[in-house]
């Protein structure tokens, strides 16, 4: 049975001290050339996973793609153990890896969906939904990490001091609505000191639900 073959092939107790490895579904899929061959998720852990799959990869490194918890996350993977296995009428072959490649975000992502913690991205969504409704100064309302996007984008381009404050900036912000891709765009009136006079900018941004912000003008 396949529960049988997943547990000789799950990591040794060793292994289970530096990760546990999480039994639960996930989709995945291994990269074979161009192609993405569909395969089924069993365990994962911070260092490693374990799935199963129709089609036998032909070296011990792949390529792999994960949806976890919403997200796209793609991994290189050495291959430490595989097993065969018939499962009604149809061959498997299931896979123990590590991973050997892998981008710090969607590492991030692997051990959010390992300790079941909530994407801060869909935080950031909420709040961005909550300023639609906020007539002026919709700045307060925004996430400390993108308020200091915001700012550094406006100081990048010249409309804010270089030592300007995140926490207090010397900027209002008024939400104008969505743009076509989904990004909300907002309006801002910011200053900088420039001698013995004050400059006054007029800005757009557009800031998405994971919180990346771009400055339209």
């Amino acid at each position: 049975m396949l529960n049988e073959l997943v547990k000789r092939l799950s990591a040794s107790g060793k292994d289970r001290r530096e990760a546990e490895r999480h039994r639960k579904k996930y989709a995945i899929a291994w990269l074979r050339g161009s192609t993405l061959v569909p395969a089924l998720g069993l365990e994962i852990s911070v260092k490693g996973l374990l799935f199963a799959t129709k089609e036998a990869p032909g070296g011990k490194h792949i390529d792999v793609a994960m949806d976890l918890g919403g997200k796209r996350v793609k991994a290189r993977v050495n291959i430490v153990r595989a097993g065969p296995m018939v499962r009604d009428g149809v061959n498997w072959t299931v896979i123990a890896g590590v991973y050997e490649g892998i981008a710090a975000d969607d590492w991030d992502a692997i051990v959010r969906f390992c300790e079941d913690r909530e994407d801060p991205g869909n935080k950031a969504a909420d709040e961005l939904a909550a300023i639609q409704h906020v007539p002026d100064d919709a700045y307060r309302l925004l996430p400390l990490q993108v308020q200091e996007r915001v700012v550094a984008a406006l100081v990048g381009a010249g409309r804010l001091a270089a030592d300007s404050n995140a926490r207090n900036p010397l900027l209002r912000m008024q939400y104008t609505g969505k743009t076509k891709t989904g990004s909300h765009r907002l309006s801002v009136h910011s200053r900088r000191p420039d001698a013995d006079e004050i400059l006054f900018f007029d800005s757009f941004v557009t800031i998405d639900d994971a919180g990346n912000v771009a400055l339209e003008r």
